[in-house]
């Protein structure tokens, strides 16, 4: 319905006055209320942002229907009417409202058309357009004031909080917690070194880099070390913001340095993309740039070995008895220990080579690893020799670098004795071939053919002799001739030689008789040691496989699966499968090995290979409690290693195991010469060892006395003084430092001095003053070192002076020594005193000690016919030795004395070396000696250098043989010294 055509002129005039300022008003108002809704939603909780959207859905929708309601308002005569006149003139409006009425199908019965429409026509003229226009320009200004309201409003938004608006807007449209537009945060500091307007990245790296730690422009891409403390620095553009540091995951609050700045600390760890963001509820503005930060990780140690990867088959190579084990270490910021590894199967062990401070990036060393080392002795399968490097790094933990390995192949069970045996045969074999030769050929009367003969039979000794010493010293796979058995051997040559050279003397029948008969006992000595020896290596193999028959019974009787089951245990079948492979293997080329030593070694090897098919026959058959009962059996019977016939654990076996000789068969006469000539060593053999140890204990009782006669008087009377010189002794040490900058630095050594001084010190307050002098001693010997390492260090100035280090260890040199030769001589006097007091004590020892010398050249007159000329050269030197010891003693000289007994022990010692040790001949842990406690012994397996490995081994040579040398005087100080010096070689 349109307007009258009276009303449409009031209308249009009414319009043009309200509606400007109606609009203006509107727009206004929604502004507001939007801002208001961004104030809302800027609270990040889903409540909040839920509230803003549906403020500005209700503001939408009262905007829609306010255009509606105004459309629909001039569309209705009626409610035009009352907008234009209803206010200023309520009569009018009224009037017109009624006249309306006559229009339409409303009109009363008997009134015309026109006359109703002419008068609605006069009543809506009647409306006064004057009073219209003045309503209509009270609205506006109505409008106007509401508009300027509301625009004061949205400007007091826009100048106290534009951005808070805006912040509300980016939240509100936020998608997955994140808002879409990013926003700067933070500008650089304002005491930010360089001119930047972005904030700044503090690095401080981890410590034990000993990095130094810098400062940069954030955003971009940078790298630092993994373990860095990140500390990224800047002004907030915005303050009152929450804003922190995250990754994406994981996020570090921003706090108030209290300079005006806020800081973020960031631990580094994996590489990582950082971003600053403002976090509005559960939503985060992010800023517009990113950090994104490489993190460098401590890589693992490099270790290089000499040779590796390689192989080495034991059994089939020539001169393996040693392996040498050269390695070389490197780790990009330090190394902290380095290990030798030895792997077989499931079987590991460790062996340190070094420990490190964690500050040396590079080692270099060595280890030799014998054949006969007990770690490969116990395995039967292949070793894996490697050596492992651990770093220092404390961030994730020490990572181990591992070398290339070297694959140490053991030979089979009884392999190595075999060897052994086969080349003890060979010698025998020659033995006896020279026997028959000089059985053959008697003494020509003619000079000429004698001349010929004899000098036939000195080639022939010789020969005998150079393989004797070829046979002895010969490594068979790591295990050599017994000790005690090759002086036995070495013993009868050295009788050869002597009736050869009473031979050339003086040509007779009787003394080529002499040659047969001393070439005779040799070769059935020898023969002995073959029977002897193979029956006790048959002995100790069969002991190995007896151990390697439980393990296969034990995994046979473990793999009992379901019944019918294709093969030991249905759920881990292959494991044992291989398992059993491996030891049924071992037992089989151990059976193989065995024939090869004797007659008992046949018959174990026989009985072997027996019970070995009837373990194959069940496992064939899938009959696991056979196999394993037949693998038990067979354990059992390698226990008791007998002959199957005949006297079990008789004389010719464990008889002849300590040994290696056998006396023969019951009736065998030719058995009873080399059984004597073995007795008779072995008795000698055990008098020596009684002997030395007769004689260190009376080495002891010496020392008692000369402790019993000490006096605690004659310790307190000098008691006040050695405390003035303990003081004087700390004085003089304590300029130097007191830690270093690692073990092998001048200052290092120069600490290790100053404890060694400061015990000097309490030793001299104790009143111990030999332990004041042994330790002032190895203060002196390594200030020595720390001076030896400055000068090597470049601790020295351009012009060629004593640089400080220098000079203070010089000055420390002259404080301690006057006090060393002070602690000398007290030590000097009081041993003196106890001396006299213990003077009856020591003529009684003196006495003892010239007892000993008698049993001394006694033992070597009745042993002149088995000993070896070593052994008896070092007898006779230890009994002339001990006499001039007795003599000491009596005359009350207990130092002197006590020199003597320490040279005379020593000689004791050889001639017990020259005898020979009573073992197995399979060789020790390494290069060092020893036992299989040894094996882990972390300060010993350190190679020592020959001349071409570097530019340090003689001053390395040097300090040993000094070292070895210094406690010592006399004789001793020199035979040690040259003792060390042919160890070092």
């Amino acid at each position: 319905m349109s307007l009258p055509e009276p009303l449409q002129p009031l209308a249009a005039a009414w319009r043009s006055v309200v509606r400007t300022p109606r609009r203006r008003a509107l727009l206004a108002g929604a502004t507001l209320l939007v801002a208001c809704a961004m104030l809302v939603a800027r609270g990040g909780t889903p409540r909040a942002r839920l509230g803003a959207t549906g403020v500005m859905a209700l503001a939408a929708l009262a905007l829609v229907v306010t255009a509606r309601r105004e459309s629909r308002v001039w569309k209705d005569p009626h409610a035009a009417i009352d907008r234009l006149a209803g206010d200023v003139d309520p009569v009018r409006a009224a009037r017109a409202q009624r006249a309306l009425g006559l229009l339409g199908d409303r009109l009363p019965d008997g009134t015309s058309a026109e006359l109703a429409a002419l008068h609605v026509r006069r009543a809506l003229d009647g409306i006064p357009a004057d009073e219209v226009r003045r309503g209509a320009a009270r609205i506006a200004h109505r409008f106007a004031n509401a508009f300027l309201v509301l625009a004061l409003g949205v400007l007091g938004l826009a100048v106290l909080a534009p951005w808070s608006v805006i912040e509300g807007l980016d939240v509100l449209v936020a998608s997955h917690h994140a808002a879409p537009f990013p926003m700067k945060w933070l500008d650089a500091p304002s005491d930010a070194a360089e001119a930047s307007d972005k904030p700044f990245i503090h690095s401080r790296p981890p410590d034990y880099l000993h990095q130094r730690e810098y400062e940069e422009p954030a955003f971009g891409d940078l790298a630092f070390p993994r373990g860095t403390l990140l500390t990224v620095r800047g002004v907030p553009t915005r303050p009152g913001r929450s804003l922190v540091l995250t990754d994406g995951t994981n996020e570090v609050p921003f706090v108030d340095d209290g300079q005006g700045s806020v800081i973020a600390r960031w631990p580094l760890a994996d590489s990582v993309a950082l971003r600053t963001v403002a976090k509005f509820g559960d939503v985060v503005i992010p800023e517009g740039q990113t950090t994104r930060v490489i993190s460098i990780a401590d890589e693992a140690p490099v270790v290089t070995l000499e040779g590796a990867p390689r192989r080495i088959e034991l059994a089939h190579s020539e001169d393996v008895g040693e392996i040498d084990v050269r390695y070389e270490a490197e780790d990009d910021h330090g190394l902290r220990e380095v290990q030798l590894v030895l792997r077989a199967g499931p079987r590991e062990e460790r062996r340190v080579l070094a420990r490190l401070d964690g500050e040396i990036r590079s080692d270099k060393g060595g280890y030799v690893l014998h054949a006969g080392d007990s770690f490969i002795k116990k395995s039967h399968v292949p070793v894996e020799v490697t050596v492992e490097a651990k770093d220092n790094d404390p961030i994730t933990g020490p990572k181990w670098g591992v070398s290339p390995a070297i694959t140490v192949v053991p030979p089979d069970v009884g392999e190595p004795q075999a060897m052994r045996i086969d080349a003890l045969r060979v010698l025998r074999d020659r033995l006896v071939d020279s026997l028959a030769w000089r059985m053959e050929h008697a003494v020509p009367a003619k000079l000429g053919e004698r001349r010929g003969m004899l000098a036939d039979e000195g080639k022939s000794v010789d020969d005998d002799a150079e393989m004797l010493d070829a046979t002895l010293s010969g490594d068979y796979a790591g295990v050599r001739v017994p000790g005690r058995l090759q002086a036995l051997l070495r013993g009868q040559m050295r009788k050869v030689r002597e009736a050869l050279t009473t031979e050339v003397r003086v040509a007779s029948p009787q003394t080529h008789a002499g040659l047969v008969k001393a070439s005779e006992k040799i070769a059935l000595v020898c023969d002995a040691i073959v029977r002897g020896l193979g029956d006790r290596d048959v002995r100790g193999a069969a002991k190995q496989l007896a151990d390697v028959a439980d393990d296969a019974a034990a995994e046979v009787g473990g793999a009992r699966g379901a019944p019918g089951s294709p093969d030991p245990g249905a759920g881990d079948g292959d494991r044992k499968r291989t398992h059993v492979d491996a030891d049924v293997g071992v037992l089989e080329r151990g059976g193989k090995q065995m024939t090869r030593l004797g007659e008992l070694g046949r018959d174990i090897g026989e009985i072997v290979a027996t019970d070995l098919s009837r373990v194959a026959r069940a496992r064939g058959a899938s009959d696991w409690d056979h196999a394993e009962l037949a693998a038990r059996d067979l354990a059992a019977r390698l226990r008791e290693p007998d002959p199957s016939f005949g006297e079990r654990s008789g004389r010719s076996g464990a008889g002849a195991g300590e040994s290696g000789g056998s006396p023969g068969m019951q009736g065998d006469e030719s058995g009873e010469g080399e059984d004597d000539v073995e007795r008779a060593f072995e008795e000698a053999a055990e008098q020596l060892d009684r002997l030395a140890q007769d004689h260190a204990n009376g080495m002891s009782k010496v020392e008692n006395a000369l402790a019993s006669g000490a006096s605690d008087e004659d310790v307190k009377s000098t008691l006040d003084e050695s405390k003035k010189h303990a003081q004087n002794v700390r004085d003089a040490a304590k300029a130097l430092p007191s830690f270093g900058a690692g073990s092998e630095s001048w200052s290092g050594k120069s600490a290790t001095a100053r404890e060694q001084a400061e015990q000097m010190a309490r030793s001299l307050e104790q009143g111990s003053a030999a332990d004041a002098v042994s330790s002032g001693r190895s203060a002196l010997q390594t200030l020595d070192e720390a001076e030896r390492a400055a000068q090597n260090d470049g601790w020295r100035r351009w012009n060629d002076q004593a640089s400080d280090a220098e000079k203070l260890i010089e000055a420390t040199k002259k404080k301690l020594e006057p006090e060393i030769a002070w602690a000398e001589q007290k030590v000097a006097e009081l041993r003196k005193k106890a001396a006299e007091r213990a003077r009856q004590q020591l003529e009684e020892q003196g006495q003892d000690e010239n007892a000993m010398a008698e049993r001394a050249r006694k033992l070597g007159e009745k042993g002149h016919e088995q000993m070896p000329s070593a052994a008896l050269d070092a007898l006779d030197d230890a009994e002339k030795t001990m006499q001039h010891a007795a003599d000491e003693l009596r005359a009350g000289d207990p130092d002197k004395g006590m020199a003597q007994q320490k040279e005379a022990q020593r000689q004791l010692e050889m001639a017990r070396q020259a005898m020979g040790s009573n073992d197995d001949g399979d060789g020790t842990e390494g290069r060092r000696g020893g036992n299989d406690d040894d094996a882990n012994d972390p300060n010993g397996h350190a190679d020592i250098p020959d001349a071409q490995s570097h530019k340090g081994p003689e001053e390395f040579r040097r300090r040993v043989t000094d070292g070895l040398s210094q406690p010592s005087s006399g004789k001793l100080k020199d035979a040690v010294r040259r003792y060390a010096a042919g160890l070092l070689r």
